[in-house]
């Protein structure tokens, strides 16, 4: 089996000038927990997940600053702030045409819960844990 034979295609995305707020509307939306970062002509350029919202603390946004904040301030910053300013830029990638044992290995040496799904430098898809057991059990 290959990472592109369970990937999620079409996997929402968006772009390094996108801000926070949208990134977390789409997250929400889609119910998913991370979202490749592309330019617009689709090239990978990052990925930013919930955690990077907890871990990373940059230019005028700091998640902790922000909670007893008011809706309006919390939303001028969400606003304000751009996907770029958190998201994570040394990624870690899987072909489309690679096996599914390997992208295991890479998501296990690296840590990492999902993987951007690559073909021809472009993004096709995601791969995520629970796509990964989800094939394993058959399902």
């Amino acid at each position: 089996m290959k990472a592109s034979d369970i990937m999620t295609l079409g996997a929402a995305t968006v772009t390094p000038e996108s801000s926070l707020a949208e990134a977390i509307r789409c997250m929400a939306d889609h119910r998913i927990s991370a979202l490749p970062v592309v330019e617009r002509d689709g090239e990978l350029r990052g990925i930013i997940s919930e955690g990077d919202f907890f871990r990373k603390a940059r230019g005028s946004f700091r998640l902790e600053a922000i909670c007893d904040a008011d809706q309006e301030v919390r939303t001028k910053i969400l606003g304000s702030a751009r996907v770029a300013d958190l998201m994570s830029t040394e990624l870690v990638t899987v072909d489309g045409d690679d096996l599914l044992a390997d992208t295991v290995g890479l998501m296990e040496r690296h840590g990492v819960k999902r993987l951007p799904v690559i073909s021809h430098g472009k993004l096709i898809g995601l791969i995520s844990r629970a796509d990964i057991l989800r094939a394993v059990l058959g399902v």
